[in-house]
């Protein structure tokens, strides 16, 4: 039984034409978020440059941001404080384990498809050429 070689078609795979729309879908993603941006941006713009702001107003903001520096600040602390622990540090460890054994699973098993994938190019190639060779002969 003849099998043919997988040609390129004019058409894409099923694979192709979900990755083409994942890209598509990222790029209007891109697309919408700048335009957000831009909105927002210039909404901030013009509202910052129309209103006269009393030195009052001016102190709740910055008394109110170094509160919310403040409260960062001790967000920040506690988390280093838990990173400490030898609890949670054994958890980054075994999360470290974890994710490294995955990524060894993954690449044996892409390694041994391509290896496969490969092996049965190359004897489909041979095949070609054994049969090129004998109607070679055969026109001779």
């Amino acid at each position: 039984m003849d099998e043919k070689l997988p040609m390129k078609s004019d058409q894409p795979t099923e694979e192709e034409r979900t990755w083409r729309d994942v890209a598509e879908r990222w790029k209007e993603v891109g697309k919408q978020v700048k335009d957000l941006g831009d909105r927002l941006g210039s909404a901030f713009k013009e509202g910052w440059a129309t209103d006269e702001v009393s030195e009052e107003e001016t102190r709740k903001v910055v008394d109110r941001l170094r509160e919310l520096g403040e409260k960062m600040d001790r967000a920040v602390d506690s988390m280093r404080e838990e990173a400490k622990q030898p609890e949670t540090k054994a958890v980054a460890r075994e999360t470290w384990d974890a994710t490294r054994g995955a990524s060894t699973e993954l690449l044996d098993e892409l390694r041994e498809t391509l290896s496969e994938g490969l092996r049965e190019v190359n004897k489909r190639v041979d095949d070609l050429v054994q049969k090129r060779k004998s109607k070679e002969k055969e026109a001779e």
